[in-house]
C-alpha cells in the first residue's frame, strides 16, 4: 500500500465514527482555546502589574547619591542635579526626566499620626513622567491656590480622619539633622490600585519641602523613563558611564527584585498552565484512540494479513491523531485569539476581588494580551502532545496477531 493510500485511508478512518472523532476534536478545541485565554489573562495581568508599578511608583531608572542608597538621610542629596538632568536629555532613549526630594517623616492630624514617605515633586514634570495624578478622586493635583498643598492617598486620609482642605503637619529631619515641621493642607486625594502606596506615600511640591529642608536646590532622586523598559539595564549602564562615581544609576530590576522575579518567571508560569491542560488532553486522546484501535481489531488484523506492515499500521494510527489535532487546533487558536482580542479591548472587571487585589498592587480591570510567539508555541505544544499521546494506541495495534484478530472477530 502506497504512502498516498495510507494518508487517504487515515483521513477516511477519522470520519468513520463522527461522534468519537468529534469528541477528540472538541477536546483539542477546548484545551487550545482555554489554554490561550488563560495564558493571555495571566500574561495581561502580570504585564499590566509590572507596567503600573513602573509607571506609578518605581519608574524605569533612578539616580541617587551613592550615600543615599545605603542610608536615606536628608543630607545625601545629588550634587549638580541640574547638570545631570541636562546630560540625560542627550540620550535618544530617554523620554522623560523629573527630580524629586524624598524623605521619611511623620504626618499628623488632629486625630492620628503615621509614618510616611514624603515626595517633593515638580508637578509640571511629574505629570509627564508618572501617572499618580490620573488616580485623583477628589480635589486637585498640587496645582491649586492653597499654600503648602499635599496630595494624599484615600486610605491614609481615612486613617487620619481628614478630608479636602484639612490641616495636617509634616515632621521630619532637615539637612542639618534638626527636627523641623510644617503645616500643609490637603488639596487632593488619590486612590491607586496599590493599597500600600496609598497608605505610605504623600506628594507635596518640591519647593515647599525644600524650603523646610533648608536647601532650595535639594534633589534626592532623579526619575528617568525610557522608550523600552525591558532595555533599562543596558540604558542604566550607558547613563552611568557618562556620570561621576558620586551617583549610582539603577534600573527597575535593581530597584525592585520582586518585579524582576515576576517578569522573569512569567514565561515559566504560563507554560506550566499549558502543560497542565495538555496533560489532561493527552489522557483523553489516549483513551479515545485506544478505543478506536480495539474496535477495529479485526480490520487491522485483515490489513496486516493482506500485506500492511507494522510501520504502515503505526503510521496510519499516528496520521489519524494528527488529522484530528490539525482540525481542532486552528479552531481553538481562533477562539482563543478572539477572546483575547475582545477582552483585551473591553477588559475583565474583577471589582468583586478589588480589595484583595489592592493588597498586592493589582488593578481590578484586567486586559488579556498575548504575543504571536506564544500562539505558535502553544500550537506546536498541542500538536506534539496529541501525536505523542497516539504512540501507545499505535503500539497496541502493532502487537496484534493478524490470524488471532480475524479469528476473534
Amino acid at each position: 500500500m502506497s504512502s498516498r493510500a495510507i494518508i487517504v485511508l487515515s483521513w477516511k478512518n477519522v470520519w468513520r465514527n463522527p461522534v468519537r472523532s468529534g469528541i477528540v476534536i472538541l477536546s483539542v478545541v477546548v484545551a487550545t482555546w482555554s489554554g490561550i485565554f488563560m495564558v493571555g489573562f495571566f500574561n495581561g495581568m502580570t504585564v499590566q502589574f509590572v507596567r503600573d508599578q513602573l509607571q506609578n511608583y518605581t519608574s524605569h531608572i533612578q539616580i541617587h547619591d551613592t550615600r543615599y542608597v545605603d542610608e536615606s538621610l536628608p543630607e545625601f542629596t545629588i550634587r549638580e542635579a541640574d547638570q545631570i538632568i541636562n546630560s540625560l536629555q542627550a540620550f535618544d532613549f530617554v523620554t522623560q526626566v523629573t527630580p524629586r526630594t524624598v524623605i521619611n517623616g511623620l504626618i499628623s492630624s488632629a486625630n492620628n499620626n503615621y509614618g510616611v514617605t514624603i515626595e517633593g515633586v515638580r508637578p509640571d514634570l511629574e505629570v509627564q513622567t508618572t501617572a499618580i495624578h490620573s488616580y485623583l478622586i477628589e480635589g486637585e493635583y498640587l496645582t491649586g491656590s492653597l499654600r503648602n498643598p499635599v496630595f494624599i492617598g484615600s486610605d491614609l486620609a481615612q486613617k487620619l480622619a481628614v478630608q479636602l482642605r484639612s490641616r495636617i503637619v509634616l515632621t521630619f529631619q532637615d539637612k542639618q539633622g534638626n527636627i523641623t515641621a510644617g503645616a500643609f493642607r490637603i488639596e487632593g486625594i488619590f486612590k491607586t490600585p496599590n493599597k500600600a502606596f496609598n497608605e505610605g506615600n504623600i506628594l507635596v511640591r518640591a519647593d515647599d519641602l525644600n524650603r523646610l529642608l533648608g536647601d532650595e536646590q535639594a534633589v534626592h532622586e532623579i526619575i528617568v523613563m525610557v522608550d523600552d523598559y525591558m532595555k533599562s539595564e543596558d540604558y542604566a549602564l550607558q547613563i552611568q558611564s557618562v556620570l561621576s562615581n558620586e551617583v549610582v544609576v539603577r534600573s527597575w530590576k535593581d530597584l525592585s527584585p520582586m518585579l524582576k522575579y515576576i517578569e522573569s518567571s512569567m514565561d515559566i508560569s504560563m507554560y506550566l498552565v499549558m502543560v497542565i491542560l495538555i496533560i489532561a488532553l493527552c489522557f483523553g486522546v489516549i483513551n479515545t484512540m485506544l478505543m478506536a484501535v480495539l474496535e477495529r481489531t479485526a480490520e487491522l488484523g485483515m490489513l496486516r494479513a493482506v500485506g500492511l506492515n507494522k510501520f504502515k499500521s503505526f503510521t496510519m494510527i499516528m496520521l489519524e491523531t494528527t488529522f484530528l489535532t490539525m482540525i481542532g487546533s486552528p479552531l481553538g487558536l481562533l477562539l482563543g485569539w478572539s477572546f483575547n482580542a475582545w477582552y483585551g479591548e473591553k477588559g475583565i472587571d474583577l471589582a468583586f476581588f478589588s480589595k484583595g487585589l489592592e493588597l498586592y498592587g493589582f488593578n481590578s480591570m484586567i486586559y488579556p494580551e498575548l504575543g504571536l510567539t506564544y500562539y505558535l508555541d502553544i500550537t506546536l505544544l498541542m500538536l506534539l502532545a496529541t501525536v505523542f499521546s497516539a504512540i501507545f494506541p499505535a503500539l497496541k495495534a502493532l502487537k496484534l496477531n493478524p490470524v488471532e484478530a480475524i479469528r476473534k472477530h
